[in-house]
């Protein structure tokens, strides 16, 4: 009989042990237990061939490995029909999920697979692209960008250039856009337009893409034209700057000298920021996106709830915002603006991480 109690006591205090060891491991932010038994998380983007787009699957596996969780990335190439198929054979398999991160490549398009995520009952985290109004109902946390925001910096970093030069006259200039139908580039162009209203004309906004080879093939046929005219161009990322720079130079323009150009978001080459043919750029970190895309859903299945509003998460040098508490229905990472000297790079920092580690892509 006391045989029996004292192997009931020990199987009790085993249990306490590993009860207390699982609460010690999530205090000290170890992967715990309750996270893995969710199932994993499932994320839906465009490819990864996209520098930007590698380094936020690099930020959302680096916090679900933190946390806990399985992830799987299913990318499809630029074509919305591809990405809807992928989501039908994804809830076809029946595969239990902790819930799914949704990026879209053409917004409004996408909206009948976002309802179907919905209806699966499990949360949905809208990353990158600003949501459409109409789709409340399908998604339960919005965590990423504020592309409004965004393309406010990228105008207010030119106009403070504008204000400063003695050689460009800063009227004319040209936007240089992400492509047709994607809706993040369409937030950020009117975000600038409504910044610069009554003291920059917009004489050409044009569609081109993601990368530099994409930003030279499109400048390199609207700004001869009008080379004469031209006194500034904004470009919606640094890639698009680099090849804007290229065939403004091979129009005999001088960026920096005789044009300003400003980009949206930085990325690892800072060889035209440094030689200050760029006035400035964003530090839209990708990294940062993919990271917190996954902590707003750990956020939501902790706790199940979400505030009301939108939260601007600040851009603390050394501490990345916590994993504790609800998520807001908005959760914005921070967009800082960044000058073009070395030392504006040296001594940038935010939630810890430095600029090279942020803009490495």
């Amino acid at each position: 009989m006391n045989k029996h109690v004292n192997l009931r006591k020990l199987r009790v205090a085993a249990v306490s042990v590993v009860a207390t060891a699982a609460m010690a491991a999530v205090g000290l932010g170890m992967p715990s237990a309750v996270a893995q038994d969710k199932g994993p998380i499932i994320v839906f983007m465009p490819p990864g061939t996209d520098n930007y787009l590698a380094q936020w699957q690099v930020g959302a596996r680096t916090k679900a490995k933190e946390l806990g969780y399985d992830i799987k990335i299913i990318e499809s190439s630029r074509d919305q029909a591809e990405q809807d198929s992928q989501v039908q054979q994804q809830l076809a398999s029946g595969e239990d999920v902790a819930g799914f991160i949704w990026w879209p490549y053409v917004n409004a398009a996408g909206t009948g697979s976002l309802r179907a995520l919905s209806q699966t009952g499990k949360p949905v985290i809208f990353t990158n692209q600003y949501p459409i109004e109409g789709t409340e109902a399908f998604w339960t946390a919005y965590a990423g960008v504020d592309d409004f925001l965004n393309g406010k910096v990228a105008a207010d970093m030119l106009l403070d250039a504008c204000a400063k030069t003695t050689d460009v006259k800063c009227d004319k200039g040209m936007i240089i856009t992400f492509p047709a139908g994607y809706s993040a580039g369409a937030d950020r162009a009117k975000s600038f337009r409504d910044e610069t209203a009554g003291k920059l004309e917009v004489i050409e906004e044009e569609p081109a893409g993601f990368m530099s080879q994409e930003g030279y093939q499109v400048g390199s046929q609207i700004i001869p034209p009008k080379k004469d005219e031209i006194t500034w161009v904004y470009t919606e990322n640094d890639s698009l700057a680099t090849g804007v720079i290229q065939a403004l130079e091979e129009a005999g323009k001088h960026p920096g000298q005789d044009v300003l150009v400003v980009g949206g978001t930085c990325h690892g080459d800072t060889t035209d920021l440094l030689a200050k043919k760029l006035v400035g750029t964003g530090v839209q970190a990708a990294f940062l996106e993919g990271w917190q895309s996954v902590q707003t859903l750990h956020k939501y299945l902790n706790t199940g709830e979400v505030k009301d509003g939108k939260l601007y998460l600040p851009a603390d040098r050394d501490n990345p915002p916590s994993d504790e508490g609800a998520p807001s229905r908005f959760n914005f990472i921070p967009n800082p603006p960044l000058g073009n000297t070395q030392a504006d790079i040296d001594n940038f920092k935010l939630w810890g991480w430095t600029f090279k580690e942020l803009c490495n892509y």
